[in-house]
């Protein structure tokens, strides 16, 4: 061996052992320094607290001695001088005397700052982070790469065979996951969860590289090893409840059907696995804080079942495939189910605990919902494809009844009741589509609107009426986009006709929201309550607009018989300024007797665009005679609405 290769042993050998050395013990002494900061601002609080019990408000940054000691020994005399009242001290005890004023009041100039430990929370932060976290994982990273190049250039010179480097790998895996449970028992968290991943990942290679690398393992031995493996990480972040562990055994976990892919399709141990590792995912999940375990390995089998599906299935396999998905599905909805929030000593762990699971909940309770039927649709749509609706009613009663599990259950979270809700709600509304007539979908999902946003109202629940407002914007948005009939139709009944008639029906749903909520004002929010005659004008132009089309549609569909469109138009426009003057006039008169002002207004802008109508298209369309009585009817009209606001503003006044 030459002396530039002994050189780059020794380099190599230096990297491994010093290296990580020196940032193992730099991450101790920091973490070591830190413990005693925080027990010196411990120690700080702890004395502010007794101050502030004595009276002494430590809020100036400079007290000076001679006040606060005067302040002590006054409060003391006075809780000794009841003492001395009921039982005399002895002679010897009043030679005792406290100390002379000279030393107490020697160093009147002197101040004593007393430093809030609040000005230095910043640096001492960062220096635990740097301290406990960063110089910490820069050791594992190091020792991973440092293990890695000096392995890889004695594997190279054929230092050791590949039983050694295997064996090595192992040994070194099992140390430092011993390592880590030592100093999990000395209460080192952060350090143990450090050491036991940097294990975890070192046993996981040296596993795989038996079989990838050195094909000392046949396939279905190294499965089940690194099955093992997966499921004792799982164990161990379960145990330590760390989620680095936890992510560790995830990203491992799903990564084993990647490396142990063949040719062959072995798709029934893929889903045994995947089943396995998602029970163990579940159980982490469960009995840990580590409340996106089991969304992350939910995401990760979708990934890997979706990526099967479209390289190897075949209809031969559909009845496993159909079992796996619908398994899949059972089981992360009794996990969201029968999760209990956990609770503990520390509020704001608790809080933010809290707060992680409900929206791993919400997540994973829709992805599932989702996933799980899209699932059961693609591999049974080509065999039951008049079922769909059938299909989507059953999953929508599944989370209703998961609805009615989390209401009996005593232990009712509003996010969790209203997410399963929702997921019942939106196959509901899915179904619609699938099994009634194009017309009709948009009034659907306003009778859906309505009802929840009645049931809203009489249980109090600003939840539900979030839902159904949603329900709402849909419909009204369906009706807006693809009902409206902006063509020339057929000769038809005016409203009551195919198109007209559910159209209608999506306005009267929503005008019956803004009644019911006048009904139950008091229970709105602030939000609410403008929102309510934003809808209540909403639904009054929606109703003016169908019926708007719905008139002027007729007339022209009745020129298809003769073939004179031109008479029919104008006849069209003049029937449509009547029905605008009359449309507005019935508001103005509902604005005075409900005593709605935004009605009132609605009326007068309705007036203005029909004045602006007579003006712009009417005089050039219609004819002579048509045209003075549409003015006359008009001046009347607008007459009367002059003559009806004197008279309300006298019966208003006091």
């Amino acid at each position: 061996m030459g002396t530039e290769e002994i050189l780059i042993v020794l380099v190599v050998a230096a990297a491994v052992f010093f290296l990580p050395v020196l940032s193992l013990v730099l991450a101790l002494i920091a973490w070591t320094r830190s413990r005693k900061i925080q027990e010196l601002s411990d120690r700080v609080r702890s004395l502010e607290r007794l101050l502030h019990a004595r009276g002494i408000s430590p809020r100036s940054p400079t007290l000076p001695v001679t006040e606060a000691i005067s302040q002590l020994t006054a409060r003391r005399d006075v809780a000794e001088s009841s003492v001395t009242d009921a039982v005399p001290l002895p002679a010897s005890a009043d030679r005792k005397a406290a100390p002379s004023d000279a030393a107490l009041h020697g160093t009147a100039t002197e101040e004593v700052a007393v430093e809030n430990p609040l000005q230095n929370a910043n640096a001492v932060s960062w220096e635990t982070f740097i301290g406990q976290k960063a110089f910490g994982w820069l050791a594992v990273v190091l020792f991973i790469f440092a293990a890695t190049f000096f392995l890889r250039y004695a594997y190279q010179n054929n230092w050791i065979g590949p039983v050694g480097r295997v064996a090595i790998a192992e040994l070194v895996g099992c140390a430092l996951v011993v390592l880590g449970l030592k100093y999990r028992r000395q209460n080192w968290l952060r350090f143990s969860a450090m050491l036991t991943s940097a294990g975890t990942v070192v046993l996981y290679l040296a596993t795989y590289a038996a079989f990838g690398f050195y094909d000392l393992l046949p396939q279905t031995a190294t499965g089940f090893f690194l099955t093992v493996l997966v499921l004792e990480s799982m164990i161990l972040a379960s145990l330590y409840e760390s989620a680095v562990v936890a992510l560790v055994a995830v990203v491992g976990g799903l990564l084993t059907p990647v490396l142990m892919s063949s040719v062959t399709d072995r798709y029934q141990s893929l889903f045994l696995y995947l089943t396995v590792l998602n029970a163990a995912a579940l159980f982490v999940s469960q009995r840990g804080r580590l409340p996106f375990t089991a969304t992350a390995v939910f995401g990760g089998t979708q990934l890997l079942f979706w990526a099967w599906y479209h390289g190897n299935f075949h209809p031969d396999k559909r009845t496993w495939a159909l079992s796996f998905s619908m398994l899949i599905f059972g089981m992360h909805l009794l996990s969201l189910l029968t999760t209990n929030t956990r609770t503990g000593d520390n509020a704001t762990r608790l809080c933010r605990q809290t707060l992680s699971t409900l929206t791993d909940d919400l997540l994973r309770t829709i992805a599932n919902a989702v996933l799980g039927f899209l699932a059961f649709r693609t591999l049974t749509l080509d065999q039951l494809p008049e079922w769909m609706g059938v299909t989507s009613l059953v999953f929508a009663t599944i989370h209703a009844a998961g609805t009615r599990w989390i209401l009996t259950s005593g232990t009712i979270v509003s996010q969790r009741l209203l997410t399963f809700l929702a997921v019942a709600i939106g196959f509901v509304a899915w179904t619609i589509p699938v099994q009634c007539s194009e017309h009709w979908v948009a009034t659907g999902w306003a009778v859906i609107g309505l009802a929840l946003w009645w049931f809203g109202l009489r249980v109090s629940n600003s939840g539900l009426r979030q839902i159904a407002a949603v329900m709402g914007v849909l419909a009204v948005g369906r009706l807006l986009s693809a009902d409206l009939p902006l063509y020339i139709r057929e000769p038809f009944i005016p409203v009551f006709n195919s198109q007209t008639l559910p159209s209608l029906c999506v306005a009267a749903c929503v005008l019956s929201s803004v009644v019911l909520s006048d009904r139950f004002r008091g229970l709105l929010n602030r939000g609410e309550r403008p929102a309510v005659g934003f809808v209540a004008v909403v639904g009054m132009l929606l109703l003016w607009l169908l019926l708007s089309m719905d008139c002027y549609g007729w007339f022209v569909s009745q020129s298809l018989p003769d073939g004179d469109i031109s008479l029919w138009r104008w006849r069209g426009q003049l029937a449509l300024s009547v029905f605008w003057t009359l449309f507005a006039s019935v508001i103005l008169i509902l604005g005075f007797r409900l005593r709605r002002e935004r009605l009132r207004w609605l009326s007068m802008v309705l007036f203005g665009v029909t004045v602006l109508k007579l003006f712009l298209i009417d005089m050039a369309n219609v004819q002579q005679l048509y045209r003075i009585l549409a003015f006359f009817v008009l001046a009347v009209v607008l007459g009367l609405v002059a003559r009806g606001y004197q008279r309300f503003r006298q019966d208003n006044q006091p």
